[in-house]
């Protein structure tokens, strides 16, 4: 089995996996409006992420519109500011990632979309959870990739131009054609879910 076809099943697997959750979540918290909303979702984006690679930009700006009416309505003006402040801390989070090519715009946007929704220190825990989730993720890709010296040794590279301030990736001698791609919006996902079940990490 070649590097290519590895990679897919991984990324099938964790696809779906992300997307019978958000199922299940749409199922048995249906009369939460926060986890309904979300839940549909990521049921969506898990699926049109991992078998087209894209996250739909109408999933995201109907999740986006849904957080922001339903945050006015419970929250009133104050509601909206969290609303708008959560959809902003959304897109901070995944800014650097992003600018340095680690994820597409689809994942930042989702992000900023659910920050919509959930507010600022909820999308924060979120963030961390997936960060996470999406770090074990990608060693699980990584375990079922070729040359993982050499990918693991470009990572170390990249995460330390992260540090110095360099926002341009540090390419290294494994081919664009083998390298791992992996979808993030399951990794968000899982985020929303751990939240949801067990609560933040700070």
């Amino acid at each position: 089995m070649n590097n290519d076809r590895r990679q897919k099943m991984t990324r099938y697997a964790l696809g779906l996996a992300a997307s019978g959750l958000a199922g299940y979540f749409l199922l048995t918290h249906s009369r939460e409006p926060v986890v309904f909303f979300a839940s549909l979702f990521f049921l969506v984006i898990c699926l049109t992420d991992t078998l087209h690679g894209k996250i739909p930009n109408l999933a995201t700006l109907s999740l986006l519109l849904i957080g922001l009416w339903f945050n006015l309505r419970t929250g009133g003006l104050t509601g909206g500011a969290l609303a708008l402040a959560g959809m902003l801390a959304g897109l901070a989070l995944l800014m650097v990632p992003y600018l340095m090519g680690g994820m597409g715009g689809g994942d930042l946007k989702a992000l900023a979309a659910l920050g919509a929704l959930l507010g600022p220190v909820d999308i924060f825990q979120v963030f961390l959870l997936a960060g996470l989730i999406g770090g074990g993720m990608a060693m699980l890709h990584l375990a079922f990739a070729d040359e993982p010296i050499a990918r693991l040794k470009l990572w170390r590279t990249n995460i330390w131009r992260a540090i110095i301030g360099v926002t341009r990736p540090e390419l290294g001698s494994v081919p664009d054609s083998r390298r791992i791609k992996y979808s993030y919006g399951p990794a968000i996902a899982f985020g929303f879910f751990a939240f949801i079940s067990w609560g933040g990490l700070v």
